[in-house]
């Protein structure tokens, strides 16, 4: 399972004690039903009490207007004040709205470093949900298409993957980001296992070699192993 934007919504206006009483129940009963959404909302929560934290002793306190720059978040007073009345926004903006001003600017960033949903690329999103020997086409047009998983030595998952003429190995990383560790030109076949999922071995993964051993990849995972990391959000 997978957590939509209006899941994430919702969501936040649930935590908030924003959704009316019978919404608040359906949802109850929707985030029970989704481990993505339960982990999300136990990632928010720990999220919540560390910023609650951190602003807890300076609550009061002005923010340093040079640290605001450093982090090139110095907002401008008409915007901190629309975003901070604007009930049209997303409701997991409006949780920052009290805080207004720079602390506002300043709260948001932590958010986000902790863990809050931020833009993920679009090839990253297409590895986290396409299937092996399933394809996605990203916005510019490129299709790709999953051919194996595997777990590399430091924990990481690890998906290897073709696109317009090229193979590339790509590794998910903690904030959800597949980065690439390897690639080069795609062979005209590839070896699969009798489930259905591509093998990392031959003269078929030697432009991949390298990266998989620098990795200290593991054999590819099954089909179903695949299935359950894709619906658990790669946990």
């Amino acid at each position: 399972m997978t957590v939509t934007p209006e899941q994430e919504d919702r969501l936040a206006a649930w935590l908030d004690g924003a959704l009316p009483e019978g919404e608040a129940q359906a949802f109850a009963m929707e985030l029970a039903a989704n481990p993505a959404l339960r982990a999300l909302e136990q990632e928010w929560r720990a999220n919540d009490r560390l910023i609650a934290d951190a602003f807890a002793p300076v609550a009061e306190a002005p923010i340093d207007p040079a640290l605001l720059r450093k982090m090139g978040l110095e907002p401008e007073p008409a915007v901190a004040s629309s975003l901070a009345a604007n009930d049209n926004q997303p409701a997991r903006w409006r949780r920052f709205a009290p805080w207004g001003g720079a602390a506002m600017a300043a709260g948001i960033a932590l958010a986000v470093m902790l863990g809050r949903p931020a833009p993920v690329d679009p090839l990253s999103q297409a590895l986290d949900r396409t299937p092996s020997l399933a394809s996605a086409t990203l916005p510019d047009g490129r299709r790709i298409e999953p051919t194996l998983t595997v777990r590399a030595a430091d924990g990481r998952w690890c998906r290897e993957y073709r696109s317009a003429g090229s193979i590339a190995l790509a590794c998910r990383n903690g904030a959800g980001r597949w980065t690439t560790e390897g690639e080069g030109a795609a062979p005209a076949g590839q070896p699969q296992s009798s489930d259905g999922i591509a093998m990392a071995s031959g003269p078929e993964g030697a432009a991949l070699d390298g990266a998989y051993r620098r990795l200290g990849a593991s054999d590819p995972v099954d089909a179903g192993a695949e299935a359950r990391l894709i619906g658990g959000g790669w946990k």
